[in-house]
């Protein structure tokens, strides 16, 4: 693969596709665990759980699913465009496949109108590259499934978009086993809910010293992190806590 490229066409573009990272049985066996954690909650009339299934921290329902948030592909593009030391920020699967029975939670709503991943300041939005987000397609992203729509170009622009506006939005269009990157700042929205699956991995990615959504290291606690890899607790913030006061260290980035 051309990384060379497709960090030009992440700057450029505001956002590029890795074509072929997983095989379709891989997808496949994905997918089991997938339907297998939403009918779980929609036995259970989970509160967080609505009727286009917005699933945060997979890895907390199956621990098998930590494997989706770190990629040999992804560290070199992100060494490049973050540093060698960039963390995970958030982690959801979704599928916006309607569940009748299941009432349209406010995350499917917004997640339906035009938004972006980054963050404001007085208004005015970070400079783009600041942070990414990475979208693993379990199934292929077409027109019919509810693709997600992006605005061409959007990143360079730092106001908001208006989340009900008429942009002439074009649909990610992947097969499945596909990993597209998207720029935060990035304007783009959840394609219209259909009868079809669309299952896909939405992973968040910042520099090190941006705060992650949730407390990682609290969340899966230590005996967890005996059983990954040092790259997983690098994304998870197990060495970029910071240190309670000064007589305990000065930095906070810690070895591995």
């Amino acid at each position: 693969m051309n990384y060379k490229k497709k960090i030009n066409e992440l700057r450029n573009k505001g956002f590029t596709i890795l074509p072929n990272i997983l095989s379709k049985k891989e997808c496949s066996n994905y997918i089991k665990i997938f339907d297998k954690i939403a009918n779980k909650l929609e036995k259970k009339k989970s509160s967080i759980f609505s009727k286009c299934q917005f699933i945060d921290n997979p890895f907390r329902h199956n621990q098998k699913l930590v494997s989706l948030i770190h990629r040999k592909e992804l560290d070199k593009i992100f060494f490049n465009l973050l540093d060698k030391n960039y963390v995970l920020i958030d982690s959801t699967i979704v599928n916006r496949k309607l569940r009748p029975n299941l009432k349209n939670g406010k995350r499917c709503k917004n997640a339906g109108n035009w938004h972006v991943d980054s963050r404001y300041l007085n208004n005015k939005r970070l400079e783009k590259g600041f942070s990414y987000v990475a979208i693993t397609m379990f199934n292929d992203f077409t027109n019919d499934n509810s693709a997600t729509l992006y605005v061409p170009k959007s990143h360079n622009r730092r106001d908001r978009p208006n989340r009900r506006g008429k942009y002439r939005g074009k649909a990610l269009i992947g097969k499945a086993g596909s990993i597209a990157i998207i720029d935060s700042g990035l304007w783009h929205k959840g394609g219209k809910s259909s009868k079809n699956n669309r299952w896909g991995a939405f992973n968040y990615y910042g520099p090190w010293f941006m705060k992650p959504y949730f407390d990682f290291p609290k969340m899966m606690g230590k005996k967890f992190s005996r059983k990954i890899s040092k790259p997983i607790k690098k994304l998870l913030h197990y060495n970029s806590i910071p240190p309670i006061n000064e007589l305990i260290r000065s930095n906070t980035i810690t070895k591995l």
